[in-house]
């Protein structure tokens, strides 16, 4: 039984591996919950995961705690990700106002592998086993002055195959500032926290640093960019366009360089569409893994109430619907040159 239990260990951990892509060069085994690096929304996929600066929306309790301090309405998002062979991925998330600066949100991440084929130490099969990551969120922003947000989250995180199970918590530190009408900088910390421990080992969490911006040269185009420091010293780049070429669609690509690594380079390429409709959203993104596959995202934002007054230069940023508007305004408001 005892051999049983490593190959199913095994098996489980090899087909979690790669749920993030973790550049090659990494050292195997030395961080656990990888699959926190797995990009979270439609949206956030196609603009190759550099979404820091923009995360002022329902996504913003995982991709920076700080965007709550502008967020403009009563928020839920949904997700789900078809990732590879039968890894299915998971997230929802609500983020509520509760003054004119700050809001809380929280957010539930979970993925499962399918079931997984299990065999004794002959190698003969005894059926199958299941397990998943999880991972639960609580966040609160907070706007200082017009333009400088900051926020918090904190996180369990729990793993389990069969009967095993292993827990940790974490953390992330963000922050917003938007110097400009059309510019805005982000910065997070994200994943500080325990190891997880699982059967009989203990690792570090994905921990790692990003900035990013997002810029508007025009009304219709965005820019964003962003660098990631991971805390085991690698590093990689990640950006991406979003275009407008009409009130109700959006069309996105990115590239990112840490998928690339021991693939080809087809799988940094991210692209996606978002449609928008009385000021709700949907999302879909296509991200290309090389010969492992591709995989397909599937999210949704849907807002409530009338959105709460902004000011200065991020109000042309936030995603929302003016009720003096049409029916059919686009979740971008264009920037303008005063706000």
């Amino acid at each position: 039984m005892a051999g049983t239990s490593i190959l199913a260990r095994c098996a489980f951990l090899l087909s979690l591996s790669f749920l993030a892509l973790k550049p090659a060069h990494a050292d195997p085994g030395t961080e656990a919950a990888s699959f926190l690096d797995i990009p979270v929304g439609g949206r956030a996929a196609a603009l190759g995961a550099s979404y820091s600066a923009l995360a002022t929306d329902a996504y913003a309790p995982i991709w920076n705690p700080a965007g709550l301090g502008f967020l403009d309405s009563t928020q839920v998002a949904g997700m789900h990700l078809s990732y590879l062979e039968t890894i299915s991925y998971e997230f929802a998330s609500f983020v509520q106002p509760v003054s004119q600066n700050g809001a809380v949100g929280v957010a539930v991440q979970y993925l499962s592998p399918g079931d997984i084929p299990s065999t004794d130490l002959g190698g003969s099969s005894i059926g199958t086993f299941s397990g998943h990551y999880g991972a639960y969120s609580l966040a609160y922003g907070q706007k200082l002055g017009e333009q400088v947000s900051i926020g918090a989250s904190g996180k369990m995180l729990e793993a389990k195959i069969g009967q095993t199970s292993g827990t940790a918590f974490a953390g992330d530190l963000g922050s917003l500032y938007a110097p400009f009408s059309n510019l805005r900088l982000g910065a997070v910390i994200s994943n500080i926290g325990s190891k997880l421990a699982f059967f009989d080992q203990k690792d570090a969490l994905p921990s790692n640093a990003r900035l990013g911006f997002l810029y508007q040269p025009l009304k219709q185009l965005s820019v964003t960019a962003e660098g990631v420091y991971r805390f085991t010293g690698l590093a990689s780049f990640h950006t991406g366009f979003e275009w407008m070429p009409a009130p109700l669609v959006s069309l996105r690509a990115g590239y990112r360089t840490d998928t690339t690594k021991g693939l080809s380079a087809l799988a940094g390429f991210t692209t996606g569409v978002g449609l928008h409709v009385w000021g709700q959203e949907f999302d879909y993104a296509w991200v290309p893994l090389g010969d492992l596959g591709n995989t397909q995202y599937f999210s949704l934002i849907l807002r409530f109430g009338s959105p709460r007054g902004h000011s200065n230069n991020l109000q042309g940023l936030e995603r929302s619907a003016k009720p003096e508007t049409s029916a059919f305004t686009p979740h971008l408001a264009p920037l303008e040159g005063s706000l």
